[in-house]
């Protein structure tokens, strides 16, 4: 994290802001949900890593049992069973849309691949952007995946025969884990749901996005969303898939899509699919949910990485990002001094690769779905059928400590659980 020119905030070194998010100042523990700097790292008030520790067991009860990495690493991996993603499915899709009030559009389309004149000088991304209370909810809650899903999915069989619903990132922590790269303390939320089990991110765990790039920059400049889908700030795919004899939903975000010529082009298009014409108005919770009548769009999605010229992003942290989601397309924009111009600027079919990265990865792949079946049956033993994952870094060995899960209420409601996975009575046996 650069933190240069950044003023740290007084009360947090007491050990006493009361802000949060809304702080104007740098507290040690914010940072990007995908970085790898430790969350504890410079905390130079003991009152601070008091208060830090608090906040990362919130929530968080007795400790029923603990997961080791070590137990992993001793478990018999079947070498004859080749784990790999079939039946990749996209089942709904959303945009957030900046509104006084968390609104969503179903189901939404990227934003555009449209490069402006090359060559291009980009200003540094602020090194701390803020985001509001709605748009920070949304990066910890399932509810716009729930919300997205119940205006989108009417066969409550493809819920019932869901194992896991998740978010790519949650993924990706755990693949760290069982890969003995505990970068960071994070929380996950659990709650078993008839058969189906649903990781939801725990608001400890996210902090403010910073930034000493010119990623957003870069984004804002070269991908644009047509004029029917202006005021969108980010579009999300829900897909399912199968691996290892398991039923996967994952949610993640799409930097964008390739497709249509001109953003004129692909407007004309979005109002013949329906997008723009006539909308049907829901809410879920506090989400109001604007549903049309289009088609998940077809444009092929794509992520976008950029970098300091003669370097390149790390292969090791991408590669899982683009297997989980299933995206093929890579753009890897390399600038001298925020200058981007043609010649740096590459795009990749990364197919081969993926499947190159998943036959490397046949062992940690077993380990995931390992632990993945661990934390099931564990939770499906506690009462209520929820609990806190709280993942630490030790000096000797890396754990997951399953606790408690002591906050009220559920991520789905008995109204949304009888809509999606059917009455009790279809409910499938429990076990993977």
């Amino acid at each position: 994290m650069d933190t240069r020119g950044m003023k740290t905030c007084h009360f947090w070194r007491r050990g006493n802001c009361k802000r949060g998010i809304d702080c104007q100042f740098l507290h040690s523990t914010e940072l990007n949900e995908d970085s790898t700097t430790s969350n504890n790292r410079n905390m130079k008030s003991p009152k601070a890593a008091m208060r830090f520790a608090a906040q990362t067991t919130r929530d968080a009860g007795r400790v029923i049992t603990t997961i080791a990495l070590l137990s992993l690493d001793n478990l018999t991996l079947d070498t004859n069973e080749h784990i790999g993603i079939k039946d990749f499915e996209y089942v709904a899709s959303y945009n957030l849309l900046w509104k006084k009030s968390l609104s969503i559009m179903v189901p939404g389309s990227p934003s555009i691949w449209s490069p402006p004149t090359l060559p291009i000088k980009l200003k540094e991304d602020n090194s701390r952007i803020s985001i509001g209370k709605a748009e920070y909810q949304t990066q910890v809650s399932m509810a716009p995946v729930l919300a997205a899903i119940s205006a989108s999915i009417t066969d409550i069989s493809t819920l019932s025969s869901t194992d896991l619903i998740t978010d790519r990132n949650s993924l990706r922590k755990l693949l760290d884990f069982v890969n003995g790269k505990v970068g960071q303390v994070w929380k996950l939320d659990v709650e078993l749901v008839r058969n189906t089990m649903i990781f939801e991110k725990n608001a400890a765990s996210i902090g403010r996005y910073t930034s000493n790039g010119y990623g957003f920059q870069f984004e804002e400049a070269f991908l644009k969303y047509p004029e029917s889908l202006k005021g969108s700030s980010e579009h999300h795919r829900i897909a399912t898939y199968e691996i290892g004899g398991m039923k996967w939903m994952v949610r993640f975000e799409a930097d964008g899509c390739y497709g249509a010529q001109s953003i004129e082009g692909l407007s004309q298009s979005l109002q013949t699919l329906g997008i723009g014409s006539e909308i049907e108005e829901s809410t879920y919770k506090n989400i109001k949910i604007l549903k049309t009548k289009a088609p998940i769009s077809p444009l092929p999605i794509l992520e976008v990485k950029t970098a300091k010229m003669n370097s390149s992003p790390n292969r090791a942290k991408w590669m899982p990002q683009l297997y989980f989601s299933q995206t093929k397309h890579l753009i890897i924009a390399s600038h001298k001094d925020g200058v981007f111009d043609h010649a740096n600027i590459k795009e990749f079919d990364k197919t081969q690769d993926m499947q190159k990265w998943e036959e490397e990865n046949q062992g940690m792949l077993q380990k995931l779905l390992q632990l993945i079946s661990i934390i099931k049956n564990t939770v499906n033993g506690i009462e209520g059928r929820k609990a806190v994952l709280l993942c630490e870094k030790g000096d000797k060995k890396h754990e997951i400590s399953v606790r408690e899960q002591t906050r009220k209420g559920k991520i789905v409601d008995e109204e949304l659980t009888r809509k999606l996975w059917g009455p009790p009575a279809m409910a499938m046996s429990q076990g993977f």
